[in-house]
């Protein structure tokens, strides 16, 4: 069986993706084949070099996509004046080759914890996409016309029906939507998917993308945090903890497993592979957050979640 992925990476996070692939190798030697592409945006040849270095570790292939051209893609439909990193994804039907019907996209801020092989046989031939419900507030939806009891999912692990995008012509409509918003889509290109395709996704089990929130709040603190009227059950939540299949580090309050003073209960797995890649011996980052974001997440880490909601909500009110 073989696996296509997809990342997108600048020269800051090349590290991450490395590891995030590693640890992909790692869990899934049960695949026959695993073919990496990787939107590049200014990767360094020393870092090429390294991420080479993994795929032939494990016998697996590499294929760099420069973002030059989705770049100038989108300059020509809505102009110069969006991010264009952040939409990068929106364009895979243009840079991946035809002949390739599914792709699975993952952010680079992840470890891939176990096989695959369950996920990448998830039937999608009535859908668009499959993800995993974000936590978002009603507002966010309305900010992109969507109907606030639709599923949102986060664009952070996406199974992708690449055969339904050409045939729809999804990424002219992903264009049409971002020019409509003159360029300034709430939450970026996750806004403009989940604007675009809400009414054909697949909703997963949220162990396919554990983010740092459900490590942090229980299912009930996440949802009066967050306002949600609903979301995932006790036990798909705890089963999504117990047996993660993608942790996605999400920075939360607890920051990122690569800065030191990370608190998310699984940044050992991160280190982990740091050790295992040719990044071994790299040093942890310094905590560059905001004083205010950092009292916000010392509130959260150190006081039970009523009374830190309680003086969040009086300091910021």
């Amino acid at each position: 069986m073989t696996l296509n992925v997809v990342y997108s990476s600048d020269n800051n996070y090349a590290q991450h993706v490395g590891v995030s692939m590693l640890s992909l190798f790692e869990n899934n030697k049960d695949f026959d084949h695993i073919h990496i592409y990787l939107i590049e945006n200014k990767i360094s040849a020393e870092n090429k070099n390294k991420l080479e270095q993994v795929c032939k570790k494990y016998k697996r292939t590499i294929k760099f996509l420069g973002f030059n051209e989705i770049s100038k893609k989108l300059k020509l439909n809505i102009g110069n004046q969006i991010s264009l990193n952040s939409y990068a994804r929106l364009f895979l039907p243009s840079v991946i080759e035809s002949s390739i019907d599914k792709i699975l996209y993952l952010d680079c801020d992840s470890i891939i914890n176990s096989s695959l092989q369950e996920l990448w046989r998830t039937d999608l031939s009535e859908h668009y996409v499959a993800g995993v419900c974000d936590t978002v507030s009603e507002n966010t939806k309305l900010k992109i016309n969507m109907d606030v009891q639709s599923s949102y999912i986060n664009a952070g692990m996406l199974l992708i029906n690449l055969k339904m995008w050409r045939e729809e012509e999804i990424e002219r409509k992903f264009v049409e939507f971002i020019a409509a918003n003159n360029g300034q889509v709430f939450h970026h290109d996750q806004g403009t998917i989940n604007a675009v395709l809400h009414h054909k996704f697949k909703v997963l089990h949220p162990k396919y993308n554990a983010m740092t929130i459900f490590f942090t709040m229980r299912r009930t603190e996440i949802m009066q945090y967050y306002g949600l009227n609903d979301y995932y059950s006790e036990a798909e939540l705890k089963e999504s903890i117990d047996t993660p299949v993608f942790i996605h580090f999400t920075p939360a309050f607890v920051n990122r497993p690569w800065v030191k003073g990370c608190k998310h209960p699984l940044a050992s797995q991160y280190q982990k592979y740091v050790e295992m890649s040719p990044w071994k011996g790299v040093g942890l980052d310094a905590d560059k957050r905001r004083i205010v974001e950092k009292m916000v997440a010392g509130l959260y880490n150190h006081f039970p979640f009523r009374m830190a909601n309680g003086i969040c909500r009086i300091i910021f009110k």
